[in-house]
């Protein structure tokens, strides 16, 4: 028997939301995409069955009198597949995915998003981790400095770094015009990803700087001390827009490290063969595209 001919679900489920809504920006937020991915879907779906579903044009889009058919025929199908996966899921228990990440990219980066990414799981329960449990966590955001981008990794963000401390630290210890002033200064210090010598490095190569260290395991915790006044802290730009904003926190100086921090995305190592966690990396992607288009 020959098997049926069925085009892409994702290009099925991006053509109906973008449908409905008339609008590929709601449907990217519906499901947790960008716009552009919406756009490519519909495009796939418009090539399998040989003609444009959509009109396009400055002011948006519209349906076709195909599109409009089309629509109209898929629409029951989509309700008859939801009442069905409701009937089959009735007694089961939820599953939990479980995220591991650094306490600080888990509070600045990845709780904001966690609306967005609960959406695109739907019926599935998320655990959130800064402690490796011994057995490997569904996704991992790591950080680091060296991290190519393979098969096994994507990246998610990069980000420079900058001496940043509270306003009270600043007027009590400032004015801050040269590296020098640093070395009446308080450092907070990550254990692991310190980066202090490549920032003095990288801001005054030739001049030599003391210097007075307060150091914490991690970087959130170190954060957290420049924020109650305690020193200055290499903050992680990409993550401290809203505190300097805000001005909870100020930047000193122009001047980064030379080397950005990079968070990537490993998945287990199975997770083409679960929806799941298919639908768990293309929103985290997602999310990184949509701060990279909004940053443009």
């Amino acid at each position: 028997m020959t098997s049926p001919r069925l085009p892409p679900f994702a290009a099925l489920r991006g053509f109906e939301a973008a449908a409905r809504l008339n609008s590929f920006r709601l449907a990217a937020e519906e499901l947790c995409l960008s716009p552009s991915a919406v756009s490519h879907n519909v495009r796939q779906l418009e090539e399998f069955v040989g003609k444009p579903l959509f009109e396009r044009s400055p002011k948006g889009v519209s349906l076709t009198r195909s599109g409009r058919n089309y629509l109209t025929e898929i629409t029951p199908i989509f309700a008859s597949i939801v009442a069905a996966t409701d009937r089959a899921a009735q007694g089961r228990e939820r599953r939990t995915i479980q995220i591991q990440c650094s306490p600080g990219c888990s509070s600045r980066w990845l709780i904001p998003q966690l609306n967005c990414v609960r959406d695109a799981l739907g019926d599935v329960n998320i655990s959130v981790t800064t402690q490796s449990n011994g057995q490997q966590a569904d996704a991992e955001i790591r950080c680091g400095y060296t991290f190519p981008p393979d098969d096994e990794n994507d990246i998610l963000l990069t980000t420079l770094r900058a001496p940043v401390c509270s306003e009270a630290y600043l007027q009590s210890h400032g004015p801050f015009r040269s590296v020098s002033d640093l070395e009446n200064c308080t450092l907070l210090e990550e254990k692991i990803h310190g980066g202090w010598d490549d920032w003095f490095e990288n801001a005054s190569p030739k001049k030599e700087i003391k210097r007075n260290s307060l150091m914490f395991d991690d970087g959130y915790a170190a954060m957290s001390a420049a924020e109650f006044g305690m020193g200055v802290f290499l903050g992680h730009l990409s993550f401290l827009a809203p505190e300097l904003a805000n001005n909870r926190l100020v930047q000193l100086f122009d001047e980064t490290g030379s080397q950005a921090v990079v968070y990537t995305l490993k998945m287990r190592p199975d997770w083409q063969n679960d929806i799941n966690l298919v639908d768990l990396r293309n929103c985290l992607l997602s999310l990184k595209n949509e701060q990279r288009e909004a940053a443009e």
